[in-house]
């Protein structure tokens, strides 16, 4: 593969050569640690290569930290892995009332019925013809009934002994008639996925203090186990509705690998994020930051020629025709219908809505199974086409407009404009202001806007503005094009319902040099990518940022980036944002300085908990597409928001903070400063339905504080979740299952480093918190959550059977502190 390499032409003014001189031979050593460590997949996965190495030290010390604590060898299968276990598939109620049972079967029985409330897609009892609010009494002439467990538990530990082929009998009432449905069982797919290793994570660390404390407490089996469980759902495919001929197609290598070695996600969270920064740092632009994101998508730019970053109108009309080039090519197989795929697309993460909803409140079964089906054919449709795409010429093209995202390369071609060009009177079509020039290009209409202020709401490919404080109030960018939008200073407005970098079936650019902005957006706003890549970047100023849905550095089948330099700035958005990614994105939010504030949520209720709990997902948060409402599913994509430096305030509800769903990974990263966190369920390092997720906090006094249920350190069904805190004197408080708990087959740990911490919980909690988990019958297993305070602090700790310096072995985890702090 060849390097991309970005020449800087000797004409740009030597004031600022030598500091794109840096960044060109930066990105050129960058692009050579990523293609060092490539990779060929397998026949039946996408290429991909393996993270660059990280190039700082504290970041390794961290990562090496946390593999000497909970690093562990791998499961692996020794000769042919276990039979797949058939999967009956139905959710049931057991609130149908004897009485009711007597009256409808005319006195024939009278025992306590349950309720079906949800048949799984294609599952065994969805293909022998169960449906929605079938009354199920008996199978195998056996009722569900049990003085501890629920139905489906009592049904699903029967399954558990079973192999597919074997015949359930199903006695249920359906419509006041009595049937028995014989249900032959199912079982899934194995599709094993193969992966790249991190090479700068190294081999699995020998002698770590989980290593040694399984064997003393002879947990070692039960880790096994738990790893073996999570394996198995690693090499399958949940999608029952294929719409490639691959399987798992946009599973990404960092998940794979995670389930593969779970305990680890801390350390590749780093990692990845890490090379973000590296990314960065390379240059030119963003374009560093694009390709680090590209890595972990599997979609290296595409081999191509020297580009030259343009210095004259007349270079940069030929480099807008490259970049349209490979956008044409990259939205080739797809040409004939971009705009109704990249909007079909879109509109699937639309709350306001939802697809979803339109399938599950179909109120009678048999329509509700026929809306299923047309909603399958659909999503498997737009979900194939989409595969078509070409993402490394799309990663190419978003890559030359990343380039120019770099205050040097817009100031000095300010300078050159301001030179030898003035203002002229006439009126532009879509500006309100001054205009220094106007131009036309095959990809669209250019326009230079003088230093004052100017209105712009016209549809331009590139607007370049020498300062003023502006409003920009553009129409999208339309889908297989490009727009790139530049202003050199001012206190500007941004503001649409889909603006500044909103890359829906396209590449979108905005770059801000300087001054306090405000944007408004609604939807796929400021740096957001759906089929495309949308880029925002902001160097300097105390900003606001507001936003709906999907914004805010967030991703479906894409890139988003949201990059803001400098100032104390405010985010709020309503859900899907700030560092949010949905399957195969790449979404990250990265603040590079200031005292920040995040806001996430409070306007769409968590149907569970209505006007209590609103649904988040944000703030580093990786997600997928479940396949409950129907058969078709995708694997999640990679949230991410890291925040550098300054004393920065977090607050969001349900599903936030370093949180994942459905194979999903999500990264909150706070390097420095004193930080104030606050989440509801589902938060704050919390891997939810297979999948992985990490808070990490380097330094600084902070505060943790939930209100709901598997938070902190927390991991729920076959996944792994972790909260990391290095050093400082914090406060942790929670409700149940969290700080350091595991449920239903997963690991979840709290590691707190260095400090004197405070850790708040009802002492009635503790049996599956701190250290704790609980046990799942069907899986004969139960999770391992860990609690590991080091430091020799000077902590309260709420679990009262602590032994300082000894680890306390818990039903389903284990709690330690190392010591008590030195007397002086």
């Amino acid at each position: 593969m060849n390097l991309r390499v970005i020449t800087v032409i000797t004409t740009i003014k030597s004031r600022i050569f030598g500091e794109l001189f840096f960044y060109k031979y930066m990105r050129i050593i960058f692009c050579v640690l990523l293609l060092s460590s490539m990779a060929a997949f397998a026949q039946n996965a996408p290429s991909i290569t393996a993270s660059p190495v990280s190039t700082d030290k504290f970041t390794d010390t961290l990562i090496n930290h946390s593999l000497s604590i909970v690093d562990i060898s791998p499961f692996e299968w020794n000769g042919a892995p276990d039979v797949l276990k058939p999967r009956f598939g139905v959710y049931m109620y057991n609130n149908f009332p004897a009485d009711s049972v007597k009256l409808l079967t005319n006195g024939k029985d009278s025992i306590l019925g349950n309720r079906v409330w949800q048949v799984s897609p294609h599952y065994s009892a969805d293909e022998a013809g169960l449906l929605r609010n079938d009354i199920i009494l008996r199978v195998n002439g056996l009722t569900l009934k049990d003085s501890v467990y629920g139905p489906e538990d009592v049904l699903n530990t029967r399954i558990s002994k079973m192999y597919a082929g074997d015949t359930l009998h199903v006695q249920i009432l359906r419509n006041g008639e009595l049937r028995v449905i014989p249900v032959v069982l199912l079982a899934g797919k194995r599709a094993p996925m193969t992966f790249i290793e991190p090479p700068g994570l190294g081999p699995v660390r020998q002698n770590t203090w989980l290593e040694h404390t399984l064997d003393s407490a002879k947990l070692q089996d039960k880790a096994d186990s738990i790893e073996k469980q999570i394996r198995v759902i690693s090499d399958m495919d949940m999608n029952t509705v294929p719409f490639t001929a691959r399987p798992n197609p946009f599973r990404l290598n960092a998940i794979t690998y995670l389930q593969h070695y779970p305990l680890r996600v801390g350390a590749l969270s780093r990692q990845i994020d890490q090379s973000l920064w590296n990314g960065v740092i390379a240059g030119p632009g963003l374009a560093g930051a694009i390709d680090s994101a590209a890595v972990q998508l599997g979609c290296l730019p595409t081999p191509q020629e020297k580009i030259i970053v343009p210095t004259t109108i007349e270079e940069l009309n030929k480099y807008f025709s490259k970049v349209q080039s490979l956008l044409n090519t990259a939205y080739a197989p797809v040409h004939a219908h971009i705009d109704s795929l990249a909007y079909g697309l879109d509109e699937l993460l639309n709350v306001d809505t939802s697809w979803e909803d339109a399938v599950d409140t179909v109120g009678d079964p048999m329509l509700q199974r026929a809306a299923r089906i047309k909603a399958e054919t659909r999503l498997a449709g737009m979900l194939g086409d989409a595969d078509k795409v070409n993402f490394s010429d799309l990663v190419s093209a978003a890559g030359m407009l990343a380039a120019l995202a770099d205050t040097n390369w817009v100031r000095a071609f300010a300078a050159e404009i301001e030179k030898h060009m003035k203002p002229f009177s006439a009126k532009v079509p879509g500006v309100d202001g001054d205009v220094i020039l106007e131009w036309n290009i095959p990809e669209g209409r250019c326009v230079i806007g003088g230093a004052g202020p100017n209105r712009y709401y016209g549809d331009f490919a590139f607007i370049f503005d020498l300062g003023g404080d502006d409003e920009y109030e553009l129409p999208p960018c339309k889908p297989g094009a490009f727009r790139f939008v530049a202003d050199v200073s001012g206190n500007d407005v941004y503001q649409g319902p889909m603006s500044a970098g909103c890359g829906i079936g396209c590449v979108d650019v905005l770059v801000d040099c300087a001054g306090n902005d405000t944007y408004r957006g609604q939807r796929w706003s400021q740096g957001a990518g759906c089929l495309g890549i949308g880029i925002l970047a902001d160097f300097a100023g105390d900003d606001i940022y507001t936003a709906n849905w999907c914004s805010q550095g967030a991703a479906f089948l894409g890139i988003g980036l949201l990059y803001d330099h400098a100032g104390s700035d405010h985010y709020m958005s309503d859900v899907y944002s700030q560092g949010f990614a949905y399957a195969k994105g790449f979404g990250m939010l990265l603040e590079n300085a200031g005292n920040d504030s995040y806001r996430a949520g409070w306007k769409y209720d968590d149907s569970r908990y209505p006007n209590r709990a609103h649904l988040s997902m944000s703030q580093g948060f990786g997600y997928g597409m479940r396949p409950w409402s129907t058969g078709v599913g995708t694997d999640g994509g990679i949230g991410v928001l890291s925040d550098r430096q300054g004393d920065d305030v977090y607050d969001a509800d349900l599903f936030s903070q370093g949180g994942s769903y459905w194979y999903g990974l999500g990264i909150l990263h706070d390097w420095k400063g004193a930080d104030r966190y606050s989440a509801g369920q589902y938060s704050q390092g919390s891997g939810i339905h297979l999948s992985c997720a990490a808070l990490l906090d380097d330094s600084g006094d902070d505060s943790y504080d939930t209100y709901m249920y598997l938070e902190q350190g927390n991991a729920h069904d076959f996944s792994t979740g972790c909260l990391e805190d290095w050093a400082g004197n914090d406060t942790y408080r929670a409700v149940g299952a969290a700080q350091g708990s595991a449920l239903n087959v997963s690991f979840g740990y709290l590691l707190d480093s260095h400090g004197n911490d405070t850790y708040y919980f009802k002492l009635s909690d503790t049996a599956q918190s701190e250290g704790g988990g609980n046990y799942n019958q069907p899986r004969h297993l139960g999770g391992m959550g860990l609690f590991i305070d080091l430091g020799h602090g000077d902590d309260y700790i709420t679990e009262p059977h602590i032994q300082p310096g000894f680890p306390v072995v818990k039903t389903n985890g284990i709690l330690y502190k190392d010591g008590l702090p030195e007397k002086k």
